[in-house]
């Protein structure tokens, strides 16, 4: 994080301050104006037992690492790239690039620890500290934070998709976390992003205290306004949204009893299921402005060496699908054989509404021997 003066203009880099580091990846970002600091709720990284299998098995993955809610002072390191917070074990722990193993704390002892630590993966998109009136007393300078929703927590649920409150007090959070509107999603379990008709994004507040949520799916916004007795709000009237708590898109997930058996009944859909459905999901619909769909397009049913060369080399930049432009990175799959490569394409080529030829193990192997010509880039 940087700080700039807000009165100049034509500032560059040089004319900052560097005020904190080590924070992934930052959407939700509020100044609280009770205790004068900044605070911030970061999403992890995704898809720790993709890149380390030996190391972090799916459960661990699907929960990790935390979403951390952190107060921000200057000078602060919260240890990104070289730690994650793991909310199981209550702990900074050593990233596997790092010689971690999901255990070992190395050098991460010497960095700030969040002041909650969620579940990984439910997106925390906005953070909004409430000064209004119009909410009861315990509200009042509470943490509401809008969590978007997971894609990969394959073979787990998906998880998130609620937006949440963290009461304060004394600048400090005074209790745990709080289920204040749920219901977007309108299924449970979320088995993929796709199946959630709503998604959670931002929070604002009007002048008289009332509350708007907006989502990505539809655009569409609710105003959350509160009837009754202020003063007579307590936990009697909170108990049901306590509940929800239990719910499998919220609930820590049972490591057996709560996976998501995905039927596997053709060649390829094993490997889709292991090293696809994280990204592109179940239904192959993949998640809107992130991970391209594989439904009706030409990257899928079309020339079968560029589908091969993306599969075995990866891509990384941008790519337009569906008239829909992504500019991201699909690791490479380099690492699966000629005939596994063969039925995952033939697999994709086939289902989700494509009616597309297969794709033979010599295609493949004719491919990895004999053709360059798409290593330029896959934009030609």
């Amino acid at each position: 994080i940087w700080r700039f003066d807000a009165e100049k203009i034509g500032q560059t880099q040089k004319d900052g301050e560097l005020y904190a580091s080590g924070l992934r990846s930052i959407v939700a970002l509020e100044w609280n104006t009770e205790d004068k600091h900044l605070y911030s709720v970061v999403h992890g990284r995704d898809d720790l037992t993709r890149l380390w299998p030996n190391k972090i098995n799916k459960w661990n993955s699907a929960l990790l690492p935390s979403e951390e809610f952190v107060r921000i002072e200057k000078g602060d390191h919260f240890g990104w790239p070289y730690c994650y917070y793991d909310q199981i074990q209550g702990k900074k722990v050593l990233a596997p690039e790092y010689g971690g193993d999901g255990n070992i704390i190395g050098r991460c002892d010497q960095y700030k620890d969040p002041i909650i630590g969620f579940p990984g993966h439910w997106a925390p998109n906005d953070l909004v500290f409430y000064n209004g009136k119009h909410f009861p007393e315990r509200y009042k300078n509470g943490a509401f934070i809008a969590f978007h929703g997971s894609t990969n927590r394959t073979p787990y649920p998906q998880s998130g998709y609620f937006v949440g409150f963290v009461p304060f007090k004394d600048g400090k959070p005074s209790g745990e976390y709080e289920v204040f509107a749920d219901g977007f999603a309108k299924v449970d379990p979320i088995v993929s992003v796709k199946d959630a008709v709503y998604r959670p994004m931002s929070i604002a507040f009007s002048p008289d205290g009332s509350m708007y949520i907006g989502e990505t799916v539809t655009g569409r916004i609710w105003r959350v306004e509160f009837e009754g007795e202020r003063k007579n709000f307590g936990d009697e009237e909170l108990a049901h949204m306590e509940e929800r708590k239990k719910m499998t898109h919220i609930r820590t997930p049972d490591i057996i009893n709560d996976r998501i058996v995905l039927e596997t009944s053709k060649a390829g859909q094993h490997i889709y299921n292991q090293f696809c459905i994280a990204c592109h999901q179940s239904d192959g619909k993949g998640d809107s402005g992130r991970f391209p769909s594989l439904i009706a397009t030409d990257w899928v049913n079309g020339d079968k060496e560029r589908l091969v060369h993306l599969t075995i080399n990866g891509v990384d930049g941008t790519i337009e699908v569906n008239g829909e432009t992504f500019d991201g990175f699909m690791p490479q799959h380099s690492f699966l054989t000629d005939e596994e490569i063969a039925d995952v394409l033939t697999y994709i080529r086939t289902n989700f509404g494509n009616n597309s030829s297969p794709i033979t193990f010599e295609e493949v192997e004719k491919f990895r021997k004999t053709n360059n010509r798409f290593k330029e880039t896959l934009n030609k």
